[in-house]
């Protein structure tokens, strides 16, 4: 009797237990038959039945599907919510960090801040939306200690302040991709650098313009204007689709880069049309030996140049109104001159032609007579004018 006594009361005890951890249990979880919930992180559960097993003992035996409640289930969510927000999926849109992209509202921080998650995540996608204008100011997207293989998407509009107080005493580029493995610039949508402000000599306040900062700079902008788009010391360099456009001083410049424009490098598919010029030193230009300092190696071969356009072009230069200047080993190929029409002002030099093949749609003022027609395998030897 003894034993069967002490039996009874081990038994009570485990139904005891029993009741109060599923009494606990259904006030807690609030469980329910069919609904499944998502685990803790802590990797605690709540058990919403009880299941006896009939053994020797009489003990119980408590089993559960790990299910929380509600409040959890909301919580993880919206973490899952802010997650994808902020580039989950590889995907960074500048939207989700902030930017209004209404083209007043200063969204350089959140291209910023969609750059820095984007950086440590391998082949990511920075996302700039179409349908949008973002206002952004000067920008350094930069490495070295960036994940590799990142595209930058750009499919709506981004445009640079016209604030003086925005670009202090000057800088030498608005928007830098620099010190990166692998980096893609490309998309249907268009980087505006609003150059017309600088490209006075003397730029000054303009009241009706809402960027201007009254009080900076006494309304003036820096003498030294920026490039659009520069990309420095990186490899794997690829910019296909974009446009750009009102650039305070040069489109685009690759500056210590490798592995860059595919192979060795090709420009192509090139319009410069309805621009009017006054005073300037060479309008119509191709350089392929330029050198802006005094030790450059003569790397003409490295990009091959083909079907560039320029259609009306007016106004007046100082020194060569066209200066072709071509590489021997890849010439250019598919220039085509359309309306032309530059007055000299003062003394100047004739057009000036080296391995340059295209093409007059009409005749010019002055007379260009130096670009040779056909291809450089049928091209007469005529090299210079």
């Amino acid at each position: 009797m003894e034993m069967g006594g002490k039996n009874l009361k081990c038994l009570a005890t485990i139904a005891f237990i029993c009741a109060f951890v599923w009494s606990f249990s259904l006030q807690n979880c609030q469980a329910r038959e069919g609904k499944h919930w998502a685990h803790r992180k802590t990797g605690g559960y709540c058990h919403g039945r009880i299941h006896r097993d009939r053994g020797g003992s009489g003990s119980s035996r408590l089993t559960g599907s790990g299910h929380v409640g509600s409040e959890d289930v909301v919580g993880a969510s919206l973490a899952s919510k802010g997650d994808a927000s902020k580039g989950g999926s590889g995907n960074f849109n500048v939207l989700d960090f902030g930017a209004k992209g209404d083209g007043r509202a200063d969204d350089t921080k959140a291209f910023q801040a969609a750059w820095e998650s984007a950086c440590s995540v391998e082949k990511s996608t920075v996302e700039v939306p179409s349908g949008s204008e973002f206002l952004v100011g000067p920008i350094s997207f930069s490495g070295p200690n960036c994940k590799p293989n990142i595209v930058f998407q750009l499919d709506g509009k981004i445009i640079a302040p016209t604030s003086p107080s925005a670009w202090g005493s000057g800088l030498l580029q608005w928007i830098e991709f620099t010190k990166l493995k692998g980096i893609t610039v490309k998309g249907t949508g268009t980087i505006d650098g609003q150059g017309s402000v600088w490209w006075n000599d003397s730029p000054t306040y303009d009241p009706t313009d809402e960027n201007l900062d009254k009080e900076s700079s006494g309304g003036k902008l820096p003498s030294t204007k920026p490039t659009a788009l520069r990309f420095y010391g990186s490899d794997g360099v690829t910019v296909s689709g974009i446009t750009i456009q009102n650039s305070q001083q040069a489109h685009l410049k690759f500056d210590s880069c490798t592995s860059v424009q595919g192979g060795s490098g090709l420009v192509q598919g090139i319009l410069f049309s309805n621009i009017q010029v006054s005073d300037v030193k060479t309008p119509i230009m191709i350089d392929q030996y330029y050198c802006d300092g005094g030790s450059c190696h003569n790397g003409s071969s490295a990009v091959a140049i083909s079907g560039v356009n320029y259609v009306n072009i007016r106004g007046t230069y100082t020194s060569t109104p066209v200066h072709l200047a071509c590489s021997d080993s890849l010439p250019c190929t598919g220039v085509t001159l359309d309306t032309i029409q530059l007055e000299g002002s003062g003394r100047s030099n004739e057009p000036f032609c080296w391995k340059a093949y295209g093409e007059l749609k009409t005749s010019t003022v002055p007379a260009i007579d130096c670009l040779q027609s056909g291809n450089p395998g049928k091209a007469q030897a005529h090299d210079s004018c």
